[in-house]
Formats: structure tokens, sequence, C-alpha cells
């Protein structure tokens, strides 16, 4: 009779074979040999699994909120630089350099938001209607390969000394703020929301 700690044994072993193979194959240091004798099979297991991989983690290109007629580009710079973010901020919203990104971790974007009704820049409304959004409303954020669906958890005003991401790996969401007035730094909206799709 088998007993529970040979089958845990069975399985982590086969578990660790099949993750190192595939971390192997990946960076070509398995034998042409062994790969041919795998065949398509394989193959094909590894193109999904790839699929897979580039889908979740991918950057933001454009994020849609229909309710608040939100429909603005997504920028991803590499630097936490102020100026640097304060000029694409110009051009629509932008994901914070190290928060998560989409379907993988806290996702954070931000945008301006103003409740000047003629602007010549239409960026500086990106967040316009952060505040009105509720519970259960949806945001869609498009990437190269899908558009990724979240619902909204809470809408809050909060004070700029608070801190108002978590960049937390183990939660897939998305966190977006704006300023409360154009211009001022002392409160801003935050709206945290679910990964659904």
């Amino acid at each position: 009779m088998i007993k529970k700690s040979q089958v845990k044994f069975i399985i982590y072993f086969l578990t660790t074979f099949w993750v190192l193979f595939v971390l192997l194959y990946s960076i070509g240091l398995v034998p042409e040999t062994i790969k041919s004798n795998e065949g398509d099979s394989f193959r094909t297991l590894w193109d999904k699994a790839q699929t897979v991989t580039k889908a979740i983690g991918e950057n933001p290109t454009r994020i849609v909120i229909d309710k608040i007629g939100v429909d603005a580009t997504v920028a991803n710079p590499n630097t936490t630089n102020a100026a640097t973010l304060d000029d694409y901020l110009k051009e629509g919203a932008v994901r914070y350099p190290g928060s998560g990104s989409l379907g993988a971790g806290n996702m954070f974007i931000f945008g301006h938001s103003t409740s000047i009704i003629v602007v010549h820049n239409q960026a500086y409304k990106t967040f316009n209607g952060l505040r009105d959004l509720k519970s259960g409303d949806v945001i869609k954020v498009y990437g190269a390969s899908k558009i990724y669906e979240y619902r909204v958890t809470s809408v809050r005003l909060a004070d700029s000394s608070e801190v108002l991401v978590k960049f937390d790996a183990s939660k897939n969401m998305l966190t977006l703020s704006s300023c409360n007035t154009f211009g001022a730094k002392s409160e801003r909206y935050v709206v945290e929301a679910d990964y659904v799709i």
C-alpha cells in the first residue's frame, strides 16, 4: 500500500522535474534530441504557457471607464522622476513604475482631473469623475493582447500625506488616483478595484 508521504514525494518530484525542464528548455539548455523526442505535444503546451505568461503581467496601453466617460492612453515610464511623470501626465494616464501590471499585483494608474470646463489640453481631464464611481462599476484596461476587467471595491478622498498604494503582489487589483482640485496636492481621490477577468 502506498503511503501519503510517498504520494506527496512523487507529486513534488514530478512538479519540480517539470518546472526545471520547462525552465531549461526555455533558455535553450535542453539538447535537440530530447526536444525532438517530445514531439509537437510539448511544443504546443509550451506555446500555450508562453501565451498566458505574456498576457498576464503585460503593461497597460489604454483605460476605459464607460460610466464616467474615461477613455485614455496609459504611459509606462521607466523612471519615478517627478518631472518625467509630469510630462507623461500631459498626454494621459500613467502607470506608476514599480507597481503591478495587468492581472499581476496592484497596478497603480494616476492622471489629472479638473473642474475647469474649458482647458486647452484634454489630458488635464483624464480622470474627471473618479469620485462618481461606485462599488461594482466596471473599469476596462487594455493590454497588447487582451482587455482586462476590474470591478470597483472602494472610492475615497485621501489626504496626500496618506500612503495611497501598497505595491502588494499577492492581490491582483487596480488603484486609480487623481487630485481633488487641479493643481492642488492636498487631497486625492483613490479608487480601488479587483481584477475580474
